[in-house]
């Protein structure tokens, strides 16, 4: 999705939002991109600038609330990413895209990757389905709160902020996939011969577990 938009992001200014583990932030300098990543951990930063400053790697890192982005500058960016993950801690989709729509160009993307909606209902402890809650209960859960947005929050989130949405996809976790997903651990997920990613093994890897969507911040008419 992102080489559909971008073939080439040397030189595209891109922000990743709620970075965390800055996996995302390396990836996008690695092929070119002028990369800011903002994060609310102080010490999630701090780790990843080393990381980048031992590999004379020059990326921006910036402690920001993603729900506010303070201190980052409008209309900059072409790109902002998050990755999966982060929509489950936002009480305020709205809000949140209201401020990435904000720091991006006129023409520029908002592109997310997140765990699909249709299996938050399921208890993840095993194999077998096990309702744990309805579809529509979005939460707070647990503390700190979190939450299990559904299909059209996201869009609807979306569309009041002015993108329009160019592109949505449902997939699945592949064996291959850098998330271990329904194993705790890259050796148990070998010694179990990757079995739970077989929907016939395993009902739960028959529904979508992730979807990622593409929106784009609308010109303005001329």
């Amino acid at each position: 999705m992102i080489k559909r938009v971008f073939p080439d992001l040397s030189g595209k200014r891109v922000l990743v939002a709620s970075s965390g583990d800055n996996v995302a932030v390396f990836g996008f300098h690695l092929l070119g991109a002028d990369v800011t990543s903002t994060d609310l951990s102080e010490k999630q930063l701090e780790n990843a600038a080393k990381l980048a400053a031992a590999r004379g790697w020059n990326i921006k890192f910036a402690c920001a609330d993603s729900m506010t982005l303070e201190g980052i500058a409008d209309s900059e960016y072409d790109l902002v990413y998050t990755s999966n993950g982060v929509h489950v801690w936002i009480n305020d989709l709205a809000v949140m895209y209201q401020n990435f729509y904000r720091v991006l160009r006129e023409g520029g993307y908002y592109i997310y990757f997140e765990t699909h909606p249709f299996i938050r209902p399921f208890d993840d402890s095993g194999c077998e389905i096990k309702v744990i809650k309805p579809y529509e209960d979005t939460g707070p859960f647990g503390d700190p709160p979190n939450y299990a947005w559904k299909i059209q929050d996201f869009i609807r989130g979306l569309l009041v902020n002015g993108f329009e949405i160019c592109d949505l996809i449902e997939f699945h976790p592949q064996p291959e996939d850098y998330d271990d997903w329904w194993y705790k651990s890259l050796e148990e997920k070998q010694k179990d011969n990757y079995a739970k990613f077989d929907w016939r093994k395993n009902p739960r890897a028959a529904l979508p577990q992730w979807i990622g969507a593409c929106a784009r911040k609308k010109m303005k008419s001329a």
